[in-house]
């Protein structure tokens, strides 16, 4: 409710906000109140004020709106984690867990204001939408649903252009539907659209020179508003059938293990290799790098010559996967869950250090303090003067630091971090021996030729540490990384590790390859990101809510009913026809990879829409192709899901000829 602005309220507000600019919100059933304001937006959740409450003590007045928003985020975070609340809490209490579901924390009436802003078509073309909302999707999404969020996202990301043509479409939609299907008129003259989206059509070769010229055609249309549409070389599919179909092709040719910008280990064979088809034929295993945790970057000595062509294909990466998000194009690229976390700028909890209670000045004179006592005695009496005057600044970490855990480090380097994680747990032990006090010397003695490792090649006795007979180096698990080793610190090749220095090899290596080492990939894959549009838009989701928007469901599945219910059979079948129902059960029977080969074929992407078949716009039509016989192939118009299906007079020769068809390259089967 909107009431107006007193003069004796502005009084009695005085000093704690401008309620001339912002306004009050007031809810009806007792929500925000006149007695709790809504503070200035950008102050939401800011580190400044939440100091200066802290400071204040815990009394009633102290607590605003950014302490309840604090508040929520703790217990979205406890919630969220059950066990782990349970072994950090559980001292005295035989059963002590908070565990609340996701869902209990959205906000209806926030949801709906959200959606009353993005309804002002005036506010939204030219970018006036309140601060508050930008703040609270991206600081306390969960108060919002996911599909609030996408819809925020994709009208207020992309600039005004995008916006206004967003505005028109779904007007146009909401139109259609009020009409009856009888009384459509294309030419109302009621219709009326302030500007379009410019379509630039590009042409590109397939085969080798492919990848080369996509990362041109990248790089041209990197910071324009149009959207790309892509044509191959002497065929003559158009539209977006062959634009998905690039796509597709470029980020399979990513997923090359002789690019060399990925982990992978030349020991140990990936779980998922086989032989597979990702659009430029079939592939031997080993040829991509196909793993159950997702791909992750390889770290690299930064100084090496090879980093930068590894490099520009992380800039060429960046401003790939900012173009599909930014026209809609799902690709099947099976990032791990780590490098969506980085996509997203992190999670909630890994953000949560930075928001409560921050204060930057304090930040800057801790480590400027460091900085000054690390150096202070490299320097000699007469240039301390001179070092006190202008000391050097700190180097600045990664914008990535912090956010990645040894959780995501064992996910995608699971032999490397088991092994590093018995180390660290030997040390520890260790350490607990030393400075136990009710032990004799001789009992140490014992317990500490106990510790042993077990054995790296998985069979004969267990180690020590020193037998393994390691120095401070990383050596890559794979030769197509081009490089043989690294210090990971001065003069590491010359430093045994021993007990003595395990931790600091666990730590030193942990930092290697999570954040030192792939620092210079990472800022390229940001930089080129950004090209397109701001990463931090992304901030609002989680690491699987990007991976939705991105690749849409990468395990696409379906049954009967999905079949039958979400696809139109016409012209010639009917959804009782014999020919349909032999096409329904031979989709049933498909495994992963020719499910994901079929949905290549008939829409152009190996994937489906967050929601499955309910979701593809349009519906896959299949209609019955006129004077076909056993010996004829399915064809597609993939602009529109239009799939001519022969009456063929078997489920058999219908799978031989439908998985033949999928195989096909180029736009032919038309």
């Amino acid at each position: 409710m909107y009431r107006e602005l007193k003069d004796s309220d502005k009084e009695k507000e005085s000093g704690k906000m401008d309620f001339c600019e912002q306004g009050l919100v007031q809810s009806r059933s007792g929500g925000l109140s006149p007695s709790v304001p809504l503070h200035h937006s950008s102050e939401i959740l800011g580190g400044a004020r939440e100091m200066a409450q802290a400071k204040a003590g815990c009394s009633q007045n102290a607590c605003g709106v950014e302490d309840v928003l604090q508040l929520l985020r703790i217990l979205y975070i406890i919630g969220g984690d059950a066990a782990g609340n349970a072994r950090t809490l559980q001292e005295d209490v035989e059963e002590l867990q908070f565990n609340a579901s996701p869902e209990e924390f959205t906000s209806k009436k926030i949801t709906t204001k959200i959606l009353q802003q993005i309804e002002e078509p005036l506010a939204l073309a030219s970018g006036a939408l309140p601060d508050w909302c930008e703040q609270l999707t991206s600081k306390c999404p969960f108060l919002i649903p996911f599909e609030t969020r996408q819809l925020y996202f994709t009208c207020t990301a992309f600039g005004a252009s995008r916006a206004i043509v967003w505005l028109q479409n779904r007007r146009e939609a909401t139109m259609e539907r009020s009409r009856p299907s009888t009384a459509v008129r294309r030419d109302d003259p009621g219709e009326f659209r302030v500007g379009r989206l410019k379509h630039e059509r590009v042409k590109v070769p397939r085969g080798d020179a492919m990848m080369q010229w996509a990362e041109s055609v990248m790089g041209v249309h990197a910071e324009r508003k149009s959207v790309l549409e892509v044509e191959f070389l002497g065929e003559e599919g158009t539209g977006l059938g062959p634009t998905l179909e690039f796509y597709a092709l470029v980020a399979a040719e990513f997923q090359r293990t002789s690019l060399g910008i990925w982990l992978c280990d030349d020991d140990f064979p990936d779980d998922e290799s086989r032989q597979v088809d990702l659009g430029g034929g079939l592939k031997p295993p080993g040829y991509y790098v196909q793993r159950s945790c997702g791909l992750f970057p390889a770290p690299f000595p930064q100084d090496s010559e090879e980093l930068d062509r590894v490099t520009q294909l992380f800039r060429f990466l960046g401003v790939f996967l900012a173009k599909c998000i930014q026209d809609s194009r799902l690709v099947d690229l099976p990032l791990s869950r780590p490098f969506f976390k980085l996509l997203c700028m992190g999670d909630i909890k890994s953000n949560m250090s930075k928001l409560l209670y921050a204060s930057p000045s304090v930040d800057r004179g801790l480590n400027l303090e460091a900085g000054t006592e690390d150096h202070d005695s490299l320097f000699d009496e007469d240039s301390k003067s001179e070092f006190i005057l202008d000391p050097p600044k700190p180097k600045p970490p990664a914008w990535y630091h912090g956010l990645l855990t040894w959780d995501d480090f064992q996910h995608v380097n699971p032999h490397r971090a088991s092994f590093l994680k018995e180390m660290k747990e030997l040390s520890v032990k260790r350490r607990q021996i030393l400075s136990s006090k009710s032990l004799s010397e001789d009992e140490k003695n014992t317990r500490l030729q106990d510790l042993m490792l077990k054995n790296p090649l998985g069979s004969g006795p267990p180690l020590s540490v020193e037998d393994l007979g390691l120095n401070f180096q990383f050596c890559p698990s794979s030769k197509v990384h081009g490089f043989s080793a690294v210090d990971l610190k001065p003069n590491g090749d010359d430093e045994m590790v021993s007990m003595e220095n395990a931790e600091e090899y666990v730590e030193l290596m942990f930092d290697f390859c999570m954040h030192t080492g792939i620092q210079r990939q990472m800022e390229a894959f940001r930089e080129g990101f950004n090209r397109v549009f701001p990463m931090e838009k992304l901030s609002s989701f989680s690491h699987k809510e990007v991976q939705m928007i991105l690749c849409g469901n990468q395990s696409p599945s379906w049954t009967n009913d999905d079949i039958i219910n979400y696809t139109e059979p016409k012209l010639g079948y009917t959804r009782d026809s014999p020919g349909f129902l032999r096409f329904v059960r031979v989709l049933c029977g498909m495994n992963s990879d020719e499910r994901k080969a079929f949905l290549q074929f008939t829409t152009g992407c190996s994937t489906l829409p967050p929601g499955g078949l309910a979701n593809l716009h349009p519906r896959l039509t299949i209609v019955r192709k006129v004077d076909a016989t056993d010996h004829s192939y399915p064809s597609v118009n993939t602009c529109v899901h239009y799939l001519k299906l022969p009456e063929y007079s078997s489920e058999d020769i219908m799978r031989e000829r439908l998985l033949a068809a999928t195989m096909e390259k180029g736009f032919h089967l038309n």
